[in-house]
């Protein structure tokens, strides 16, 4: 038997998982489901991963629209593009203003996309493990439902 939760081999007569807590139900067909979703979200890794390239962020919403863990990176996915444009307005605004300033300017906007740089690679790699952990500082935001 396998968690619904955490995905941790159990015993057979478990009531309880051993790993995260949570109430087992010994219904066949939930754990069938369950499998069957684990399943599909494996399949589905590549596209995942894929959904953290900027405007792809829709990819895990029209490959697989029930996937829980794919409306999760395509949630991350957004809030992060989201985050990238209205940072770049943001600078190009300043730096319209603060003209004098373009070489300090310049020097923040690359540190700018370096971080969602590597913003999008931790997303990436959360993706390829098959975790759903939140992006850190712009994880928590939620868009998509």
């Amino acid at each position: 038997m396998v968690c619904n939760k955490c995905g941790k081999q159990l015993a057979e007569n478990a009531k309880f998982c051993d790993g995260c807590g949570a109430a087992l139900n010994n219904d066949p067909q939930t754990e069938q489901q369950a499998a069957a979703a684990k399943k599909e979200d494996q399949d589905n890794k590549v596209i995942f991963v894929l959904s953290y390239l900027g405007i792809l962020f829709f990819l895990p919403l029209v490959a697989c629209p029930n996937s829980k863990v794919g409306r999760f990176h395509a949630n991350q996915s957004l809030v992060l593009l989201i985050t990238a444009v209205g940072g770049q307005i943001v600078f190009s605004i300043i730096s319209a203003m603060l003209w004098q300033l373009w070489i300090i300017m310049s020097l923040v906007s690359s540190l700018w996309g370096l971080a969602l740089f590597a913003l999008m690679i931790i997303g990436m790699v959360n993706a390829y493990k098959g975790e759903q952990k939140p992006l850190p500082i712009i994880g928590n935001i939620k868009i998509l439902n």
